[in-house]
């Protein structure tokens, strides 16, 4: 079967699938409209589907014959940004808006499950369309992974985000570190107050808190290896209240970036290290804890990687190379701890006026023109991949 032309009579019920959930837009973890659409677009397709932890939806397309397993991701929540285009499906939710492109992900994987179920006696194994909730809060994913798992796993993961500074007919997709994982740690220092006149009777705070500022920012280029990139950024500091009074605690928090599995938690103990041997050194007490803000860095798997840039190549897209990883973070990045594939970016830019480009702003909007070849590329992975 031609598969252009197969997306191409689906491209229609894409572009208005997506309309309906820029109109209708729901902040992570709110999503419950939308999920109940895509189980009702799955279930009138006659494709089965489980509802996964907290409203996740994963469709199951089975083959013809046995064979290996692929997952498909896109998610569906949006932003607390109000939206200021002009377009006919400009969003009817005050205050909410998909300013990020995640209507466009879940239009083109209900596309593609359209497709494929056209064709799905060709395909030698199983599809999982992985409809995920709560991306933008760093959630849901991991409901997700743990039930694939518990199917037996998927032998790939793949996923698409559209990208508002990439042309339509474009995609960038290069193995490697693509995003970066990140952890946030506090860092709460302790002395003894006092009368700002007598700093001798008291053990100051402030001065352990700026020593340790000061070394944090040096354990990327001293104490990390120059080819495994992270950064440290403190990017808030705070102790004392009044000009006369030497305060009790210090206290800094902030960020680190990095792009290799472990690293987050290596340089995490190296600020612990850091500042528990600067704040000894004034006299004072420290704690550092922290939390995680995106759990892994994403990794490209190699192989994956060049069989979905053969695919590309196929459709005539133009690939997009030599630009450097992205510091943001996407928790796509579980599937891909868990299991080998890759994340593309496909490029949709926006000239339609009053429009950009520019994610996470209430001017984005994508041009509709990428999601015909979004979905074509899922269909033509999924096709060759599961392929006899």
């Amino acid at each position: 079967m031609d598969l252009h032309q197969l997306v191409k009579s689906h491209e229609s019920y894409v572009v208005e699938r997506r309309r309906e959930f820029h109109m209708h837009p729901e902040l992570s973890l709110q999503e419950e409209w939308t999920s109940g659409r895509i189980a009702e677009e799955l279930g009138a397709m006659g494709i089965p589907y489980e509802i996964v932890g907290r409203r996740n939806v994963v469709g199951v397309i089975e083959g013809g014959k046995p064979g290996k397993s692929l997952a498909i991701r896109a998610d569906f929540d949006a932003l607390p940004i109000e939206e200021e285009t002009d377009v006919p499906y400009k969003s009817q939710i005050p205050g909410c808006m998909h300013a990020c492109g995640h209507d466009a992900h879940a239009a083109m994987l209900l596309g593609t499950g359209k497709a494929l179920l056209e064709i799905k006696d060709q395909l030698a194994g199983r599809v999982y369309l992985c409809f995920q909730i709560a991306e933008e809060a760093g959630q849901g994913a991991d409901e997700i992974v743990e039930y694939l798992q518990g199917k037996g796993g998927v032998d790939q993961a793949i996923g698409i985000h559209v990208l508002g500074d990439l042309n339509p007919g474009t995609l960038e997709l290069v193995p490697g570190a693509r995003l970066s994982g990140a952890e946030i740690f506090y860092i709460d220092v302790k002395g003894v107050g006092g009368h700002g006149s007598r700093p001798d009777l008291t053990v100051d705070p402030i001065k352990a808190t700026v020593d340790c500022y000061q070394r944090l920012i040096t354990i990327p280029v001293n104490h990390h290896s120059m080819f495994d990139t992270c950064v440290v950024s403190p990017c808030a500091i705070k102790s004392g209240d009044r000009f006369n009074i030497i305060p009790e605690t210090g206290h800094i928090e902030g960020t680190i970036r990095y792009y290799k599995y472990g690293d987050g938690q290596r340089v995490l103990e190296k600020i612990r290290q850091t500042c528990e041997g600067v704040c000894a050194s004034h006299g004072c007490t420290v704690e550092v804890t922290s939390a995680v803000a995106a759990k892994f860095p994403l990794i490209n798997d190699p192989a994956a990687t060049e069989a979905g840039r053969q695919i590309a190549q196929e459709m005539g897209l133009e690939l997009v190379d030599g630009r450097d990883p992205s510091a943001a973070s996407d928790n796509f990045a579980e599937f891909l701890a868990a299991f080998p594939g890759f994340y593309a970016n496909l490029g949709c830019h926006s000239t339609r006026p009053g429009t950009s480009g520019n994610h996470h702003n209430p001017t984005f909007d994508v041009d509709e023109s990428a999601l015909p070849l979004g979905t074509e590329f899922f269909v033509r992975y999924a096709a060759s991949f599961l392929g006899e």
